[in-house]
């Protein structure tokens, strides 16, 4: 879809069909939460420590990189470390009067080697990813279905009230999550309705591009390639220090750790078999923790001219 974007093609999703898509998504990854996440939560703020811990070095090593070595201005290379909530780093790129192609084609890059190489780096170590919607149980019936799609929505909408990023996921996830556990509804959604969702989720992150982007990508590319590969590999190490203190996967501490990409990896951590609740908060939590940063960083960029 990015290759046909670059080419001129027109791969916009409706903005009407975006919100749906999320929703499906989000109620599928609640029914990967189990009783074991509850268990688990209790290693949560611990991991939540070591990952304020590298988001800040994460963002000052990519900082570093477009600035200090690659010679982007100061408010683009801030932004462009700045992992994941691309909304709202566009929205902070236009008040800070930073270049937009830079910030979007640098997040851009970010999201989609994310969405792509996971699942290869899944298959590289032995845990190939299960068919959609084949995970557990029998499909849900229409009564069930009716019960999560109504709570799903609800708690989407009060998730957006919050301001919290993938409002719709989030909201379908705890509302699923919730009422899949209480043991209110029962089975998984077909099929019929989570292929082609997850397709839409890469369609939508393949769309980010425009056919101008063509001509700028080689001279962004490469120092956003520099800046992903010192984010990923701090992510990476952060990740492997949780795996190493508290014995869970690397792979889920990898989706929970890794620079962005809050809806599809929350997806790609059911279909791994991976707690998508641990992975989901990680990532709204890094979100939280940008959004209270963001004014500091701005008065700091001011300071500096």
């Amino acid at each position: 879809m990015a290759a046909a974007s670059l080419a001129g093609v027109n791969t916009d999703v409706p903005v009407a069909l975006r919100a749906p898509v999320y929703l499906v998504l989000g109620i599928y990854a609640g029914s990967g939460v189990t009783p074991e996440t509850l268990l688990q939560m209790q290693t949560w703020p611990a991991s939540f420590a070591i990952l304020g811990v590298s988001l800040v070095a994460l963002v000052a090593g990519s900082y570093w990189w477009l600035h200090g070595r690659c010679g982007w201005e100061r408010n683009a290379a801030l932004l462009s470390s700045l992992p994941g909530a691309l909304s709202f780093v566009l929205a902070a790129a236009e008040g800070l009067k930073a270049d937009m192609k830079k910030v979007a084609i640098a997040q851009s890059i970010r999201l989609i080697i994310l969405i792509e190489t996971i699942p290869l780096l899944a298959l590289l170590v032995g845990h190939p990813l299960a068919l959609p919607g084949a995970a557990a149980g029998s499909v849900a019936g229409p009564r069930d279905l009716a019960l999560l799609f109504a709570a799903g929505i609800a708690a989407a909408l009060i998730m957006n009230r919050l301001g919290l990023p993938g409002g719709w996921v989030l909201g379908g996830l705890l509302a699923s999550a919730g009422l899949l556990l209480g043991g209110v509804a029962e089975g998984q959604l077909p099929n019929l309705l989570v292929v082609p969702c997850t397709i839409a989720l890469a369609a939508i992150a393949g769309s980010r591009f425009r056919p101008g982007d063509l001509a700028i990508l080689p001279r962004i590319a490469g120092p956003a390639l520099g800046a992903f590969a010192i984010a990923i590999a701090i992510s990476a190490v952060a990740a492997a220090l949780v795996t190493f203190l508290f014995g869970l996967s690397i792979i889920q501490t990898l989706l929970a750790f890794a620079p962005g990409a809050l809806e599809a990896l929350t997806v790609l951590a059911v279909q791994m078999n991976m707690d998508p609740a641990y992975v989901a908060a990680h990532h709204v939590a890094r979100f939280l923790a940008l959004v209270a940063a963001m004014p500091l960083l701005a008065r700091w960029l001011a300071r500096r001219g």
